[in-house]
Order: C-alpha cells, then structure tokens, then sequence
C-alpha cells in the first residue's frame, strides 16, 4: 500500500488505505505500507495497527525534493518487488506516475486509486496542467499502470474521455468497517438531530447548511452538530451566530470517536459542491442514518434518493432546507431511509466485498468487477 502523503492521518485516501491494511492483515496477507517521511519525528521503520510501515526520507527542497523523493520510490520498488504481489498506490500523484515510468521493469500489479477532484484540479490529471513538463511526464507514467480504481461514475468517466484505456478502469468504492460503524439497537426520533462530520472547507458547502438550517421547519429542540475543523471554523462559528441559530448548532471540533457521535444522531446532512466518493457518507449510512446530500458525483453512487436519503441541487439553501425540513416531520421516514441505508453498504461498500474485488484486480483476472462501461450501482438495493 503506497499513500502519497502523511501516515497514519485522517484524510480519506490515508483512512482508507489504513483499513484495507489492516483488512487485508487480518485475512492472512501480508501488507507493508510504503509512504514518503513528511514528519521527521516520526521513525523511518515503524508499524501502525500492527501492519509495517516504511517512511522514505528525501531532502526537503521545493521541486528538486519532489522529483529525488520519485527517483528514491522508484529504486525501492524495483529493490523490494521480488516481496509483493501487488502495489497499490492511493492517490494519483506524484508516485503513480513515478511507477508508471518504471513498470516495464517492476513484475507485481501496480493499481492506483482515483478519486476526484484532487487529481483532477490540480493535480497530474488536471487538463489545464498538461502543457507543464513535470505534468505531462507524471501524466505519460500514469498510463502505463496495470488498472486504475475509479471510486465514482463520474471519475471513470472523466477517465476514459482523458484517454485512458477502457479495459483497465475498475469502478470500485471505498470499503466501510460495518463492524465499527453499525446502527444502535434503538434511535432516538423523538426530535430531529443531524449531523456532519468532515473538514470545515469551502468546498463542503457549510454555509450554505447553516443557511438552509436557519430557513428549515425544525421542531422543538432540533439540533445541529457540525464536527471537524479547518480553515472555515472561525467564520461558520461567526454565521451561525449571525443567522441566529447558535443555540441549536453544536460545533465540537475534531471527534474521535465517530461511530458514537454517529449513533447519537438519526440524520447525516452533506452540502459538498464536489466529492470523489465521501467515506463520511457512507461511514453515516452504514450507522443506519439517512442522509440528505447534494445531487453530485460521489454523492449520487450512493444515495438513492428517497430511498435511503434526499439528493437536492447543490448551492440551493432553501431546497436543502425544504428536505430539512420533510425528514424533520416524520421520524418514520428516518428510520426507513436509514435501514435502507444500511443495507446498500452492506450489499455494495463492506470490508469483505472490496477485498474480494481488489484481490481479483491484483491477480489480473477477468472478474465481474464494475467498468466504465457499466457505471450503475443500485444503492436502493
């Protein structure tokens, strides 16, 4: 497992790569992970959840560093590539086009992760990038991995118009720890409590939330929990007082234990303008909670609306606010949208079904793994 960043850290390619680790451990394989040292108090040999981990040191100078940094992960690859069957790489950065360049001479399956917009906006994938030489180099490695798995409809879809061949594209979602995020055996519906988890970004539309929160039909003592950090704390802190509304919007800062704060609530609301395919979703959905969610990428792979949650238009607070306030009225409805919920992450996003997948991508065989050309998945099922 290669992550092109900080690890452990609470980023989603970074979680997710942390539990097919420790997934795939469990099941008898043996995993290392491969990460570049970002943090130089952290040890170079070290072991998270019991799976190895290998941090590769590099000098920290812009630009020259990066491209030392791909020479030195190419060079273990080709050093070590006699241990591993399979390199996953988690995100399509600099180290996957780095092993694209190399993969003539590397034996194991090298698969990397696509998952949106950080590949697509500004990243080695962006289209507006491709005339720099560093981007068009990464960019030509790129195409030369075995696969490539595209986590939503609409990044295989952006990948086959970039050009890249069809046949390698597997559409396969995030895995989710249904053993760690499972349903209480009863929910409170005495009143609306909704909640979001994740950072506090422009891009997560969280004032548009708080806005359609201050218009919504709330019943007596509905509350709002908006957790994480970031860069928009401060000012969400600021408009919810602004809008009037600070007394039923709770904001906790970074939680720990998500599955409880999860559990505490029965509505998970998401007013992101882009995702690849949230983790926080999916995580709400297999605790049993309907979500209400923007009618985007990510968002429409796994909300089946009025199903098992309401997709509306993203940037339209007073839509988002009319759903607010439709589950607000009728706790039957939560309650059977969160059971549906749960039972499409457990029939399309469980540990055990991505594994499966994974392993027959690894292996190079022609399985029944979901294309480019067959993009659906029936989360109503």
């Amino acid at each position: 497992m290669v992550v092109d960043g900080r690890y452990p850290a609470t980023g989603g390619a970074e979680m997710q790569a942390r539990l097919l680790s420790r997934s795939f451990a469990a099941a008898g394989h043996r995993v290392q992970v491969l990460v570049p040292l970002l943090d130089c108090s952290l040890p170079r040999i070290d072991a998270v959840d019991g799976v190895p981990v290998v941090r590769l040191s590099y000098p920290r100078i812009k630009g020259i560093g990066a491209i030392l940094l791909n020479v030195r992960f190419a060079y273990w690859l080709l050093r070590h590539q006699s241990e591993f069957d399979a390199v996953h790489i988690h995100m399509m950065h600099n180290l996957a086009g780095a092993a694209g360049w190399i993969k003539h001479w590397l034996k194991p399956t090298v698969i990397v992760k696509v998952s949106g917009a950080a590949e697509f906006q500004g990243g080695i994938l962006d289209p507006m990038l491709q005339g720099k030489p560093i981007h068009r180099i990464l960019r030509s490695g790129a195409r030369r991995l075995d696969g490539y798995q595209c986590i939503s409809r609409r990044t295989a879809q952006i990948m086959e118009e970039a050009g890249f061949d069809r046949k390698r594209l597997h559409l396969l979602p995030n895995a989710v720890d249904l053993g760690r995020f499972s349903p209480p055996v009863s929910r409170d519906q005495s009143t609306l409590r909704a909640v979001f988890v994740g950072r506090h970004v422009a891009v997560k539309g969280l004032d548009i939330l708080l806005e359609a929160w201050s218009k919504a039909v709330l019943p007596p003592g509905a509350r709002l929990t908006v957790a994480g950090d970031g860069p928009e704390r401060e000012r969400l802190m600021a408009l919810a007082r602004q809008l009037g509304i600070a007394q039923s919007v709770i904001f906790p800062g970074l939680v720990q234990d998500v599955p409880s704060l999860l559990r505490a609530n029965n509505l998970y609301v998401q007013a992101s303008h882009q995702e690849g395919l949230p983790n926080a979703v999916l995580e709400a959905m297999a605790n049993g909670l309907p979500t209400i969610a923007t009618r985007i990428s990510g968002h429409e792979d796994v909300v089946a609306d009025g199903v098992s949650g309401i997709l509306v238009p993203p940037n339209q607070a007073q839509t988002l606010a009319d759903a607010l306030s439709q589950l607000a009225d009728c706790p039957e409805s939560r309650q059977t949208m969160g059971a549906a919920a749960r039972r499409a992450v457990e029939r399309h996003y469980s540990t055990e079904t991505v594994l499966e997948s994974l392993l027959a991508i690894y292996r190079r065989q022609d399985v029944a793994v979901s294309r480019s050309s067959d993009l659906k998945i029936d989360a109503s099922q």
